[in-house]
This record gives structure tokens, sequence and C-alpha cells, in this order.
């Protein structure tokens, strides 16, 4: 073997690491997941896509979620399909209206549960973050993280938009 040889096969041995280690993703728990796959709770990943099926495309190129529609206030940006929006940009949850001040009234009387000081509506939850939440729209990722439900929960925190399968996250190599 030739210097020059010996040196080619040397940087190859060196990058092999590189390369084998570019094909994962870490998840920072001493797991990974294959690469295009995100790392989501529950020890699990699921392959990363540009947009749920059936979601809706923005203005702007981006996407809105399954039952969600681009606000007409603020464009590019996603509202709940069944809410009306405020000329401030406050969006409101059906069976209320927009006040003049940009605020929400109206309405069945809240009945559900305490939260961060105030009654959540009948039907919503008090989510991690300490917020009423409508779980026809969103769900709780019990980490302060509230995600749409086309979304997955992603670790340490976030929302990503996966294909439904999973794969189990595997432990890093030393």
């Amino acid at each position: 073997m030739t210097l020059l040889g010996g040196l080619l096969a040397a940087l190859v041995l060196l990058a092999a690491p590189a390369s084998a280690q570019s094909r994962v993703t870490d998840c920072g728990n001493g797991y990974n997941c294959p690469a295009g796959q995100a790392c989501l709770l529950g020890g699990v990943c699921g392959r990363v896509v540009d947009a749920a099926p059936g979601s809706v495309r923005l203005s702007n190129g981006n996407w809105c979620d399954p039952g969600f529609r681009e606000s007409t206030v603020r464009r590019g940006t996603c509202v709940p399909g069944s809410y009306s929006e405020c000329a401030n940009g406050m969006i409101c949850p059906s069976g209320t209206q927009c006040t003049a001040d940009g605020k929400c009234s109206g309405g069945p009387e809240a009945t559900g549960p305490m939260c961060g000081g105030s009654r959540c509506a009948e039907g919503r939850i008090c989510s991690s973050r300490g917020t009423c939440m409508n779980t026809a729209y969103f769900q709780d990722c019990g980490n302060g993280t509230i995600c749409s439900k086309a979304a997955a929960c992603e670790m340490p925190s976030g929302c990503v938009i996966v294909a439904p399968e999973r794969v189990r996250q595997q432990p890093n190599r030393r």
C-alpha cells in the first residue's frame, strides 16, 4: 500500500463514525431516532412530514392542521374552525362574540374546572400550562406544551407533525 493509499484509508476510517452518527437524531436522553425522525415523548420516534393529512395551505405557504383555517385578520396564522375572529386578532370560541374592545362575551356560564384563577368553559380542561384548553382542537403534552390534535409531542418540549408510524428510540452507542 502506498503512503497516499494509507492516508486515504485512514481518512475513510475517521469519517465512518461521523457519517454513521449523521444517520441518527440524538434525543438528548441517551437514545436516538433514525435520521429524518423526531424524538417523541414516550420513548418513540416519528418520521417528520410537512403537513398532516387534511391540512389547509396558508397564503404564506405554511399549513394549518386539520380543523383549523387561516385567519382573515392575521393572515398566515391559524384559528380553530368554529372560532370567530375579533378585529384586534383575538379569537372567541363558538357561542361567544367579539366585543368592541376586542374581547369575548356571551355564551353559556363557565361551569368547567378552576384554572389559573378563572373557571373554564364547560368541556374544557385545565392544562399543564395552567390555562383552559379545548380538547376538541388541542392536546396537553404534560410538560407545559400544548399541541394541536394533529401534532405529536416532541421531547423535551414542542410539537411536530409526524407520520402515524412509530418506532422505539434506540440506545446511543459509545
